[in-house]
């Protein structure tokens, strides 16, 4: 019977800089030892139906296989999210940072082997890159932080951070060590969690919180950590971006938010009228705006159903390759824009949601097969929790991530030929990196009320 476990704890909150060695960043796949314990080959498979088709031009400088973990994040993302949607309440909001999910697990497969490592390989789509081993993957997320948490410009912040804690009467593999701090920048702090797991937590909460500028509070709950834990590893994500055109505060009015059709609210509602990317896809009975951070390279995307289409029903039907395309259709359009501001702060157990599509060994104590991550090559450890959360604040100066009504056409002049977007009901978000369609944050927001 085994007793030892770890988790996992992620936090996320959407404002760019992660601190990478100049190595990392240039290096080629020979220049960096990764061998883990464990390695998994990719069958050659068709490729599911959903898939989007490789592009015939990878995005500038990117380089093909970061291209594609780039894709199988997003397409693990959208996954999630629809599983994740459906166990909650319909009123209720939604907001992740997959990216980060994704990190986290790609951290811990360092240590998997057997069946465990294959299914990681397969909930997360690391499998559908094109490359012999799954040690590759880690080369390439290496890239892809580089690329995604770079300097881009003074006013955006980005950052990601990662941390090993482990039990300090242990000794951890030292290859474990090294690819986990070469590539992922995650150093490991000794803790007691055998006499001291309550201290332990405060220790693990409050470097959580000093990543995320204090907005990410509490993560691991009282109790979930004991004497038999030995490891947790943690990843946070922080995201504050400006605005690229701010709303002016003196256009915010007072407006009907439709939570359901029972239930309608007050919200202050942020006013604009510019140019932004945008469609309507009447098929798909929705309204599609972007919004561009300073610097261009992060955006948010909303998707707004038409006022009679339930939120769940655009939910179900989403996919990245329908994502991609509404997208690509987008084009620079005269907008008369309308959003609320909001803050959403969301947390639950990733655990049962992962089992759902696939990852059921990594969390039993039966079938997990971790003997990559202690020196002794110890094969008793089991993940028993994966615990996340999330903050999201947007308002007239930008996000930190940290009713039908015509009330907003009173007293205004508007151009006749303008678009109308006004999110006055339930709507999707993503923030995204643009260039190469890495979703950081993804959720929804259905009551925006009480703010």
């Amino acid at each position: 019977m085994r007793a030892t476990h770890w988790l996992l704890v992620l936090a996320f909150l959407p404002s760019i800089v992660l601190a990478q060695h100049v190595d990392i960043c240039n290096a080629k796949p020979k220049d960096l030892p990764l061998e883990p314990r464990c390695s998994y080959r990719s069958p050659d498979l068709e490729t599911p139906e959903d898939h989007t088709p490789e592009p015939k031009v990878v995005p500038e400088s990117t380089n093909p296989r970061v291209w594609e973990l780039s894709k199988a994040n997003s397409h693990f993302a959208l996954s999630f999210y629809k599983h994740l949607a459906v166990s909650r309440k319909t009123e209720e909001n939604i907001f992740m940072s997959p990216i980060s999910i994704s990190t986290a697990f790609a951290m811990t497969k360092l240590g998997a082997c057997n069946r465990t490592l294959e299914q990681i390989m397969k909930v997360f789509q690391f499998d559908t890159i094109k490359e012999k081993t799954s040690d590759q993957v880690h080369f390439f997320f290496a890239k892809l932080n580089c690329r995604l948490y770079r300097k881009k410009d003074e006013t955006t912040e980005l950052v990601s951070a990662n941390r090993l804690f482990g039990e300090k009467s242990l000794f951890f593999n030292e290859t474990f060590q090294n690819i986990t701090e070469m590539v992922y920048g995650a150093k490991l702090l000794p803790l007691n969690f055998k006499m001291y797991p309550e201290q332990a937590r405060i220790t693990i909460n409050d470097w959580i919180s000093n990543k995320t500028e204090n907005r990410i509070k509490d993560t691991l709950p009282s109790g979930v950590l004991d004497s038999n834990t030995v490891l947790v590893l943690v990843n946070t994500i922080y995201f504050k971006g400006q605005w690229k055109k701010k709303f002016d505060k003196k256009a915010v009015f007072s407006s009907d938010f439709q939570v359901s059709s029972s239930h309608n609210c007050q919200v202050n509602m942020m006013f604009q009228e510019s140019k932004f990317k945008y469609k309507y896809f009447p098929d798909d009975e929705v309204q599609v705006l972007e919004m561009p951070y300073i610097g261009d390279d992060i955006t948010m995307v909303i998707i707004l159903p038409s006022r009679n289409t339930p939120l769940n029903q655009v939910e179900e039907s989403l996919n990245l390759k329908k994502l991609n395309n509404w997208l690509d259709q987008m084009t620079e359009t005269s907008v008369s824009v309308s959003i609320p501001r909001f803050k959403v702060e969301d947390k639950f157990n990733l655990k049962e949601v992962l089992q759902e599509i696939g990852l059921t060994d990594l969390f039993s104590a039966e079938n997990a097969s971790l003997p990559g991550i202690l020196e002794d090559d110890s094969d008793g450890l089991f993940i028993s929790d994966a615990y996340h959360k999330a903050f999201l604040e947007v308002n007239e100066e930008g996000s930190e991530a940290a009713a039908a009504t015509v009330v907003l056409a009173v007293g205004r002049s508007f151009n006749p030929y303008r678009e109308v977007f006004q999110a006055d009901r339930p709507f999707l978000l993503f923030i995204r990196e643009s260039t190469i369609n890495t979703l950081l944050f993804s959720g929804r927001v259905v009551n925006p009320c009480d703010q």
